[in-house]
């Protein structure tokens, strides 16, 4: 990892995803990457590029997202979050900057991080673009089921979008689960890393087989390996939230952790 001669800061932030095409900076779009670096290379007087825990796809949202920066000896932490907030989008909230050592990475140093996904099972004026509004008749239990068996594999290859991926498509998880909250069922969901599309496949493919439209055997075949054509149809990305992220020595008391 390269060394710099500027301090190292990190941050730890939420944002609603409706406005932007995503997390990463993409040339002649307006992501939420992009946003901080503006506003903090104005605030600071210099050029700053930020780096985030990971990637989230367009319309996606963040409600405990970590980043780094690296900017000059002596910053004002609660000055520079008070006035980053002034000066970034509402969409945007950054709740505190905290000085790391120069070797913290923000995504290299994660060990696990987590999502939620909210289906919504009765109309709500309140929340239509941070949650899938889905009412049609469907197996709960089997979503249960199914988010037992994920625990059976550590091959995600037929959940993660096609071409996305260069290296493995491993993933470990220690957290799945569907919590009946009435009106509400919510897929909450940690793992050591996760494959882009990874979630939104998983909830698209379990509802699937909770209306009857695919088999037992089916879902249980792509667990043992397959390509993204296998599974279902990807969940509404505005169903889905950035949960958390763990690091081996938290740069906030582990207030950056999913709470789940």
């Amino acid at each position: 990892m390269q060394k710099s001669e500027n301090p190292r800061y990190a941050m730890r932030l939420a944002y609603h995803g409706a406005p932007y095409s995503g997390w990463q900076v993409q040339p002649g779009q307006k992501t939420v990457q992009g946003e901080l670096e503006i506003a903090l290379s104005s605030l600071l007087r210099a050029e700053v590029q930020v780096v985030g825990a990971g990637r989230t796809d367009t319309g996606v949202h963040a409600a405990n997202y970590v980043a780094h920066f690296e900017g000059p000896e002596g910053v004002d932490v609660e000055d520079l979050t008070y006035r980053l907030n002034r000066f970034l989008p509402p969409r945007i909230a950054v709740h505190e900057i905290q000085p790391v050592a120069e070797d913290f990475h923000a995504r290299f140093c994660a060990t696990s991080r987590a999502y939620r996904y909210v289906l919504r099972r009765s109309k709500n004026a309140f929340d239509t673009d941070v949650a899938w509004y889905y009412q049609r008749p469907m197996d709960l239990d089997k979503l249960h089921r199914a988010a037992e068996s994920l625990f059976t594999t550590t091959e995600f290859s037929a959940f993660a979008r096609t071409g996305s991926h260069t290296g493995t498509t491993l993933c470990t998880l220690d957290h799945a689960r569907w919590v009946d909250l009435g009106d509400a069922w919510v897929f909450e969901v940690r793992a050591n890393r996760f494959l882009r599309n990874m979630v939104r496949s998983l909830v698209g493919t379990m509802v699937e087989h909770a209306l009857d439209k695919r088999s037992w055997e089916s879902w249980q075949g792509l667990l043992l390996g397959g390509e993204r054509p296998d599974a279902g149809d990807s969940a509404p990305a505005h169903g889905l939230t950035f949960a958390g992220v763990t690091y081996p020595n938290s740069p906030f008391n582990e207030r950056e952790h999913a709470p789940f």
